[in-house]
């Protein structure tokens, strides 16, 4: 006895499906004897088969089986059925030499109980998105392959892990199924060069040979694109100022203030430096430098005593007052994923998907409210790559796939004795040349038919013809990131000397309140001698620059790229 053509021991029977080596030539001429061994729940039900008995498995979907058993006489309960196993596998024999070939093995899922007859009626199940739904995230990963990213999908916990599978497996042009001895496996829709069994003249049942054809309107050759990657870019400018009292004479030290004293006048203070900075919008930042009124004590030549009952007043400082805002930024992906060849032959047939990723983080959060001391001119783009490559290229293989799987919908399909084909499976591919048809792709679908009162035993094979043309793929990979190009008009640092005006004296200007920088008045006024003399009010002034409205605004940037599929031309010929 064999099993696929081997001997019964010689294979293992988790082996049933391996690659086959070699193209087999299906050979016709012969006859056969055949029978059914149904397990149900390690019981064998053979005999007790009735009607006729079929198993269906196609590419990505769950395989199912059907069976009606005629029971003997006693109390029956349909309901404690559901959920039995079962292993249906189909015994030949031929020129002596007899071949075990198992085609499903499941569960049943619902019964029908038709009391008249007795007979039961199961409709069974290899239960593919159970156990899929079963399995942890890392297993489905290393099951299915693909590509996945939380912004094209939503996240995946407390999720369908079946939903999550079914996502990954539609950025890979593949299906996931499972074997006929319950195996989940991934197998692609590309035709092997090579066909694994050829099917020549006379091979195929008379006048069983179907083909369906794709319509056009299914047939997607184009997927436009709409990824938006929206990102903070964090914006800092600089201004550094400088006061320096005139009535220092342009020394420092304890000789400008010799100077200023000799005509001392009022002074600003700390707290007005960062007062005045803070009103105009910026932030004092760390390193200011103050050249403060001496401590009490003698000083100068001659010496002379000097009491300071305010330690803050300035005759000079320096210090940098900063600025902080946020501008959004997207870039605008306008992404054009097209089979050329395919819309050369039949015209633009128009898909669409949208992608729209943000990145934030605690840093462009608190950017322009949070406190700080330091920084310098210029910006910094908060991005994240890795997410934005990883949502990118998941999408582009998603569109790539459906372009890819709507020029596999011309379907060849036939007839054949199941003692003929029972090494085919899906994984195979499969040529044709019989009744005028020619055709060779990946096999899509086994349907068994086992008719138990004429005792014809069929199997319909299917196979998907891929057909779309065009020579050359592109890379479906991101395109690269477009970093900021620095240009006229952007933040640079600045020098800013504030003027000084003082009041108080007949030479003293006419107080100017637009000016910025100190106002202030002489301690020795000419009041005495003219009582109507303006007294300047004592304040310290400075302005920001303004921020352009093109640093403020959003700023959208739009990025055309297209992406070039081939797709093969599997043979056909009528």
């Amino acid at each position: 006895m064999q099993i696929n053509g081997s001997p019964l021991n010689a294979v293992p029977l988790n082996a049933l499906d391996a690659a086959v080596t070699a193209t087999v030539p299906i050979v016709k001429g012969y006859a056969y004897r055949w029978k059914l061994l149904v397990l149900i729940g390690g019981m064998d039900m053979s005999s007790r088969l009735t009607g006729t008995v079929t198993v269906d498995r196609e590419r990505g979907a769950a395989g199912v089986a059907t069976l009606v058993l005629q029971l003997l006489p006693g109390a029956v309960v349909p309901s404690d059925w559901i959920g039995r196993t079962v292993t249906i596998h189909y015994v030949s024999t031929a020129l002596g030499e007899t071949t075990l070939s198992l085609r499903f093995t499941g569960r049943i899922v619902k019964t029908d109980w038709d009391s008249l007859t007795r007979t039961l009626s199961c409709q069974c199940s290899d239960q593919l998105q159970q156990r899929v739904e079963a399995l942890e995230v890392t297993a489905i990963d290393a099951l299915t392959g693909g590509y996945w990213s939380p912004d094209v999908f939503e996240a995946v916990d407390g999720r369908s892990r079946w939903d999550y599978a079914v996502e990954r497996m539609g950025t890979i042009p593949a299906s996931l199924d499972s074997a006929a001895d319950g195996t989940l496996r991934v197998s692609s829709w590309y035709a092997a060069a090579t066909p694994d069994f050829v099917f020549g003249p006379d091979t195929t049942v008379y006048e069983s040979i179907r083909v369906s054809y794709a319509e056009l309107t299914n047939l997607t050759n184009t997927v436009k694109i709409e990824a938006d990657y929206r990102f903070a870019r964090l914006w800092q400018w600089n201004i550094h100022y400088g006061w320096v009292h005139p009535g220092l004479g342009g020394s420092s030290g304890e000789a400008g203030f010799c100077n200023w004293r000799q005509d001392d006048t009022e002074l600003p203070t700390i707290d007005m430096v960062q007062s005045a900075t803070e009103s105009s919008g910026q932030t004092l930042l760390a390193g200011a430098s103050y050249q403060l009124l001496p401590p009490s004590g003698v000083y100068c030549d001659p010496p002379q005593g000097w009491t300071n009952n305010f330690t803050d007043l300035l005759l000079a400082a320096g210090w940098v007052g900063g600025r902080r805002w946020n501008q959004p930024v997207t870039m605008q992906y306008r992404i054009n994923v097209v089979a050329e060849a395919s819309v050369a032959a039949a015209g633009e047939v128009i898909g669409r998907e949208r992608v729209a990723l943000e990145v934030q983080n605690d840093t462009s959060e608190a950017w322009e409210s949070g406190e700080f001391t330091g920084g310098t001119t210029g910006q910094t783009d908060v991005i994240d790559e890795a997410r934005r490559v990883s949502a990118l290229e998941c999408i582009l293989h998603q569109a790539a796939t459906t372009v890819i799987g709507a020029h596999t919908q011309t379907e060849v399909s036939w007839d054949v004795p199941t003692s003929m084909v029972m090494g085919v499976d899906l994984t195979h591919t499969l040529r044709l040349a019989d009744q005028n048809v020619g055709a060779q792709a990946r096999c899509s679908r086994v349907n068994d038919s086992f008719d138990m009162a004429s005792a014809i035993a069929i199997t319909t094979l299917s196979i998907s013809v891929m057909r779309g043309g065009g020579a050359v793929s592109d890379p479906l990979t991101a395109p690269a990131f477009a970093g900021y190009v620095p240009s006229p008009g952007d933040p640079e640092d600045q020098d800013k000397i504030l003027p000084t005006q003082l009041g108080g004296r007949n030479t003293s200007p006419l107080y100017d309140e637009d000016k910025l920088g100190f106002s202030g008045n002489y301690t020795e006024n000419d009041l005495d001698i003219n009582p109507d003399l303006e007294l300047f009010p004592r304040r310290l002034d400075l302005e920001a620059p303004e921020i352009a409205e093109a640093l403020r605004d959003e700023k959208a940037t739009e990025v055309p790229v297209t992406y070039r599929v081939a797709i093969p031309n599997d043979w056909l010929e009528l």
